[in-house]
């Protein structure tokens, strides 16, 4: 429920939003990026696509979560080639992408 104020919303409303929403965590394959995707998974996004470098880790995160519920998609977010893939494939296997969560790190030696 929106605080008196108007200006803000509650984290259950905010939650009771994702429902049925199809969401993508990129960096999802670990930390706090991989506690986020597992978050949105059980508070009602219909898909959680986590997205890595990292298959192996990606796909145990997904799994998971739920084989119904959650898939992982190779992407490695310094491409924009393959970050277009990925919102192209979301899209074409679930219908739509309503929330895109960015937050892959970023590192370099």
């Amino acid at each position: 429920m929106a605080d008196p104020k108007g200006d803000r919303v509650s984290v259950s409303q905010t939650f009771k939003n994702l429902q049925g929403k199809v969401a993508v965590v990129t960096g999802g394959a670990s930390g706090i990026r991989e506690a986020t995707a597992r978050k949105f998974a059980l508070h009602g996004p219909r898909t959680v696509v986590t997205t890595d470098f990292q298959d192996d880790k990606g796909q145990n995160v997904a799994a998971s979560i739920d084989h119904d519920r959650s898939t992982n998609i190779h992407c490695d977010v310094t491409d924009e080639d393959q970050v277009r893939s990925l919102i192209e494939s979301t899209v074409k296997i679930y219908g739509r992408l309503d929330v895109m969560f960015s937050n892959a790190s970023i590192c370099s030696a």
